[in-house]
């Protein structure tokens, strides 16, 4: 039975840990999100999305990056990357910190091997002088009849391409924590009103915070000269009434809370009233354009504006009223700043003034301190692999009489062979040098 397991385990860790799986799921991954450039998604094009055959969108093409299926082979590509390169780890650890001097000739690399004979002694020093000279680690073997070394530099290039591979994974747990564990939003709102976090529109993931926010004030700002300065927005983050963060933002200038971040996406001109109903006052925003309406309490009227087009800062507001499902108006009319209407004899309207509607895009993404993590992991890796390539020297010293003796010295070639032999070169080079001074 514990055979059987064991088993079972080796057959699971060689399917994962082999390379044919990864570059297959590399490919299948590659070609999937081509598909998924093409066919619309439902984050980005809605409409477009749900046009798309309905086949399509069952296998999940219109929103491929939630699928299950797709995160299933993306986490499939993690476990073979973390298994291949924990199999690498150990080879990658030895040929970094655990290197051990050629105990003969056949461990010297044949491949790039250059000779040089002198006094026994000069040999030795000359080698360590040289060694220390050119910034190398070494390690000494002294043994009757031979002395060896082996020597290496810019030892960490060994882990390039150890960590390029890991930075993939930690970019994928990235990408699926910002889409499991975050959200995006939008909201657009008057100055003066509150709405609760989870109320906004969302287009991707689930709202999980409780806070609201309230628009104390939205502004679309001129210069001088009459060109647009910014939207600016004075935002305040309320918890259980009560105001715990207040920022203004605007276009770039972001604000941040929890984790939850609001951007500035976009401004509409409104109008500022006071209904009073029962001799109860309360502020009604709507916005231009008849893009709001105000139902009062307990009524079928609905009353919808649009600002009359004029050169002043303070416009006019043409209103239309409407009963129930009717589709003409019942009252009409024209109203000036601070002047005051009787609504079909239910309440009483007055017309503050202007006011700006602020469209916020709220979006929390967990995984962004991971992505970042996981990009500099990949620069780091890419840089160490191509730029700072490990090189080893070795050699053994045998002895001819007592005296004299013979320097065999070779490098391994890895994948710039041509900067090898003339590292190697240079080494030997230096080592003659030291030796005639």
């Amino acid at each position: 039975m514990v055979d059987n397991s064991k088993d079972l385990i080796e057959r699971i860790w060689g399917f994962f840990s082999s390379m044919k799986l990864g570059l297959a799921l590399l490919g299948v991954i590659a070609f999937v999100s081509g598909i998924g450039t093409i066919v619309p998604q439902i984050e980005q094009s809605p409409e477009k999305a749900e046009a798309v055959s309905q086949l399509w969108q069952t296998m999940g093409f219109t929103h491929l990056y939630s699928a299950v299926w797709f995160r299933l082979l993306l986490g499939l590509l993690c476990i073979n990357l973390i298994v291949c390169s924990t199999q690498r780890f150990r080879g990658i650890y030895l040929r970094t910190f655990k290197l051990t001097p050629p105990l003969n000739l056949a461990r010297i690399p044949q491949k790039n091997q250059l000779v040089v004979q002198g006094e026994l002694a000069s040999l030795r020093e000359s080698v360590q002088e040289v060694l220390r000279q050119k910034g190398f680690r070494f390690k000494l073997n002294d043994q009757s009849g031979h002395w060896s070394f082996i020597a290496i530099k810019r030892r960490l290039g060994n882990w390039g391409s150890l960590i390029t591979h890991l930075s993939f994974v930690v970019l994928v747990i990235g990408a699926l924590l910002g889409s499991l564990l975050g959200f995006k939003g939008y909201f657009m709102e008057g100055s003066g009103t509150t709405i609760a976090i989870r109320e906004i529109e969302v287009s991707k993931g689930r709202v999980s915070e409780t806070f609201s926010v309230r628009v104390n004030s939205a502004e679309d700002r001129f210069l001088p000269n009459g060109e647009r300065d910014n939207w600016y927005t004075d935002l305040s983050v309320l918890e259980n009434g009560e105001e715990v963060a207040r920022k203004t933002l605007s276009v770039n200038h972001p604000f941040k809370y929890k984790g939850v971040t609001f951007y500035q996406a976009s401004f509409a001109n409104g109008a500022l009233f006071t209904a009073e109903m029962n001799g109860q006052k309360k502020p009604v925003v709507l916005r231009d354009q008849r893009q709001s309406y105000y139902q009062a309490p307990g009524t079928d009227l609905y009353l919808v504006t649009t600002l009359a087009k004029s050169l002043s800062q303070n416009p006019d507001v043409l209103y239309q009223v409407y009963k129930g499902t009717g589709v003409n108006p019942i009252q009409t009319g024209q109203l000036k700043t601070g002047e005051t209407i009787d609504v079909q004899g239910t309440y009483r309207l007055t017309y503050e003034g202007l006011a700006g509607f602020t469209g916020l895009q709220v979006k929390k993404d967990p995984g962004v301190a991971v992505i970042w993590l996981g990009c500099g992991l990949l620069l780091g890796g890419l840089l160490l692999a191509f730029y700072w390539q490990p090189l080893v020297i070795s050699g053994i010293i045998q002895s001819e009489n007592g005296k004299r003796g013979t320097l065999t010295v070779g490098a391994l070639s890895g994948k710039m062979p041509d900067s090898t032999n003339r590292a190697l070169e240079q080494f030997v080079s230096s080592i003659k040098t030291t030796m005639g001074k």
